[in-house]
């Protein structure tokens, strides 16, 4: 099967299709190569002009290295501010015009490289964190992928390069990389990304020649020539009333897609309070935070560092109480009680630390794997000895579903939630708190 292959960046007779900076543009996910011609950013329209796709573009040229056999062609310069919006990309260091030495082995990119004969900078690292964060599923952003659940507690990743092109000094300017993920137990099993080519401007033509060159080289055929400038000024019948309906139907389909993307994040920001019910870590702890930003306590924060409570809120509304401090914790079975000591042990910190009486939350969410609709009275479960710990410590247990079932309703514009409600709630629990309203 033929690989449709688009260029960004540029217009070229011979690419499935092309799309300049300044235009509305498709998923760029949605083709087999994707070559960026980092050349025709200039001036200060880059920024202008990266803001404008910032989001959507890093997250489809993740999508289409994430599917696995797809390739992202880069053509770099020396400016990073140009490709720093990349999913990964290069940190550079600029040096004095050198020679090339060595050409990358695939012939497309054999072909490009014969343009190529200095460069005025080397790669010396590289920047992955957008892929660390949508594929660790320790963090709250992460996507879900055939292997993420073995990931978990199970993840380690890098950038592999596979080839380089090297300048006389040795120094890396260009090269074919991969993401690649190990995973399960003991991190036997592995992912890698699609090929992510980073490839030196050409010197020996401009940019978009070289791409011709390459294009040609991928798609078999030869190079089409461009059309002088004054064929376009050549009328035909029904010529115009056919361009005026493409802009027309470009300008809808803008919207459309705006319309889209806005009601995916309505969607993305309601599924995201179901983590309420079975997750634990990071995620869980971020939830909860969201959780509770619903329920009027936007300054929830991190005072201390991240290894001590999970969480911290003002109390307003009882002044027996500076703060409501967090301990969370999901489990696939039962919490134990050296999880609600922990939420004890911030409350001691705080008054011999700061002289500061405050109030301890935890948060647990048990059999958390378990279907909701059936087994509350496990998600509820505590000991005697727990019960008791929690009455004596003035220990407030708030059950992660219960703060799930309270923004569920907040959404839904119930208005007995109001944060006092849901602070008086709170401190005067001492045990198992229930948000629902009597």
């Amino acid at each position: 099967m033929e690989k449709t292959v688009w260029v960004l960046g540029s217009k070229h007779h011979s690419a499935h299709k092309s799309i300049s900076w300044g235009s509305p543009f498709p998923n760029l996910a949605d083709c087999d190569i994707l070559i960026i011609n980092l050349q025709s950013l200039e001036g200060e329209l880059i920024r202008e002009q990266v803001d404008k796709f910032y989001v959507n573009a890093r997250r489809h040229i993740f999508d289409l290295l994430m599917a696995g056999e797809n390739e992202v062609i880069v053509i770099l310069t020396p400016e990073k501010n140009n490709f720093d919006w990349l999913p990964l990309f290069p940190n550079v260091k600029e040096v004095t015009e050198i020679g090339v030495t060595k050409n990358g082995a695939a012939s497309h990119i054999a072909e490009y490289m014969k343009t190529v004969e200095k460069c005025s900078f080397y790669i010396h690292t590289f920047n992955s964190d957008f892929f660390v964060r949508k594929t660790d599923p320790e963090y709250s952003e992460h996507e879900n992928y055939f292997f993420t659940h073995e990931a978990r507690g199970e993840y380690r990743s890098g950038v592999y390069v596979a080839s380089r092109i090297v300048n006389k000094a040795k120094q890396m300017i260009g090269g074919r990389l991969n993401f690649l993920i190990d995973f399960g137990y003991k991190l036997q099993k592995q992912f890698s990304s699609g090929d992510l080519y980073l490839l030196p401007p050409p010197t020996k033509c401009k940019a978009e020649k070289a791409i011709d060159i390459m294009l040609s080289s991928l798609t078999g055929g030869k190079l089409i020539e461009s059309p002088p400038s004054w064929e376009a000024k050549i009328d035909m019948p029904g010529l115009k009333n056919f361009s005026d309906q493409i802009v027309q139907k470009e300008m809808e389909k803008e919207k459309l897609i705006k319309d889209i993307e806005m009601l995916k994040s309505h969607k993305d920001k309601l599924i995201k309070f179901r983590r309420l019910l079975w997750t634990d870590s990071t995620t869980l702890e971020n939830v909860v935070r969201d959780a509770f930003v619903t329920l009027g306590f936007s300054e929830i924060r991190r005072i201390r560092a991240r290894n001590q409570e999970d969480w911290v809120i003002d109390l307003k509304y009882v002044p027996e109480y500076k703060y409501g401090v967090f301990e969370v914790k999901g489990s696939e079975t039962r919490t134990t009680l050296s999880d609600m000591n922990q939420c004890d042990k911030w409350v001691k910190d705080y008054l011999l630390e700061k002289d500061l009486q405050v109030k301890g939350i935890f948060v647990p969410n048990q059999y958390r794997r378990g279907d909701v609709k059936n087994n509350l009275g496990k998600r509820e479960h505590f000991e005697p000895n727990e019960l008791k710990f929690a009455s004596l410590r003035e220990i407030c247990i708030l059950p992660s579903h219960e703060l799930f079932f309270a923004a569920v309703e907040k959404i839904k514009g119930n208005t007995q939630f109001t944060r006092k409600y849901v602070e008086e709630k709170i401190v005067n629990s001492k045990g198992i708190c229930k948000l629902g309203t009597d």
